[in-house]
């Protein structure tokens, strides 16, 4: 479903939006920020095994990235949906993504 580009950044602090990080790693090749989700994942086992209250879990998965045609298609459709209407608000997308994930809070 599409929403307002706000709801990318849902969860994200201030300082984060506001860094300008974001829209540099939309600059970056593939291998750089596999290298730099690599880095962080590091940084968050490190973080996790200094605080014993961490309920985190690491980004190890079994699932394939998606193809160029598959992300493409994914875009595609999504254009789509806007163009027929079918979007959220920010504050609507906010409102589910509390709602879905208020177990983490």
């Amino acid at each position: 479903m599409v929403s307002e580009p706000m709801s990318m950044t849902y969860g994200m602090s201030e300082k984060l939006v506001n860094s300008g990080l974001l829209t540099q790693i939309s600059g970056l090749s593939i291998a750089d920020k596999k290298c730099l989700i690599s880095y962080i994942t590091q940084e968050v086992v490190s973080d996790e095994d200094a605080d014993d209250d961490a309920a985190w879990d690491t980004f190890d998965s079994d699932l394939p990235p998606y193809t160029l045609e598959e992300l493409h298609a994914r875009i595609d459709e999504s254009h789509q949906q806007y163009l027929r209407g079918e979007y959220v608000t920010a504050e609507e997308s906010d409102a589910m993504l509390k709602r879905e994930f208020q177990w983490l809070q």
